[in-house]
């Protein structure tokens, strides 16, 4: 006797599919705990397999400081009229790898996790989030010793209270991070020849985003000059220095332009990332 079994894959979906945009946001939403919960798991490994281990989270803002610095305070000379070009560079070292890391990490991001993405059904997008927050979460320590370098290269001054405006900032940078991030992941994991030229922008924004020097020198030079200030990254190394070295707000302008690039990279990003939702299980 054949015994019939019935069964109600009414809820159950495709993996190719695409949901709608509200449908998605709320999966997203609903997937938030497992989101959050990868992302501190993954946090925080840098240097576990080594001998000095978690020291190199110091270690590693400090000696890239001094190299920069050898090399382009003592070599090159860029220092000249700096009061503080220590507190300048590790600022700017360290908070430009903060800013542009989801342009360095994102693009290898989808096909490095298409083996989970072709085997659960949830929302993608989400995986995109999870890698952005742990690199916040990873950026935190490093931030904050570049601060108090340049803290203490200025003992003669009064710290001001501008100091902690930092944080707002460092959240916006993450923003920024996590539309770069949607926007590469999504691009690179079908063109993945385009890695090579993220690879190219990044190298390139290093030296173009006043990361060494400060683009007062082109002042000569208004649409050099102009074009620099238009560069985001630069604008939000210029915030932090205001507030940490020059313990004054930075301008209107200033805040609007790097709240605009945040968000609306990140809503752009997001709507690119998710038009593809239906493909990234099939990649080979």
């Amino acid at each position: 006797m054949t015994e019939t079994i019935h069964v109600n894959i009414g809820g159950l979906k495709r993996l190719q599919s695409r949901p709608p945009i509200g449908e998605y946001l709320r999966d997203i939403w609903r997937t938030r705990n497992f989101t959050l919960l990868n992302a501190r798991t993954g946090a925080n490994k840098n240097g576990r397999d080594t001998f000095l281990g978690r020291i190199w989270v110091f270690l590693d803002p400090l000696l890239q400081t001094a190299f920069y610095g050898f090399i382009f305070g003592v070599v090159l000379q860029v220092s000249k009229g700096m009061d503080n070009f220590p507190g300048f560079l590790a600022i700017g070292v360290v908070f430009f790898r903060i800013t542009t890391r989801g342009l360095a990490t994102g693009s290898n991001l989808v096909r490095r996790s298409r083996a989970l993405m072709s085997s659960f059904n949830f929302p993608r997008g989400a995986v995109v989030i999870g890698e952005t927050l742990k690199h916040a979460i990873d950026g935190i320590v490093p931030a904050l010793v570049a601060v108090g370098l340049a803290l203490l290269w200025q003992l003669d001054k009064t710290v001001s209270w501008t100091v902690v405006l930092v944080v707002p900032v460092y959240v916006l940078m993450q923003f920024f991070s996590l539309g770069c991030s949607f926007v590469v992941a999504r691009a690179c994991a079908f063109l993945p020849d385009l890695r090579s030229l993220v690879n190219l922008v990044v190298r390139g924004l290093f030296f173009l985003s006043g990361i060494f020097f400060s683009i007062d020198r082109f002042v000569s030079h208004p649409t050099l000059e102009l074009l620099m200030k238009l560069n985001p990254v630069h604008q939000f190394l210029s915030a932090a220095r205001v507030s940490v070295l020059d313990g004054a707000v930075p301008s209107a302008f200033t805040w609007a332009y790097i709240t605009c690039w945040s968000l609306g990279l990140t809503l752009i990003g997001f709507v690119y990332f998710w038009a593809a939702e239906g493909r990234y299980a099939t990649l080979k």
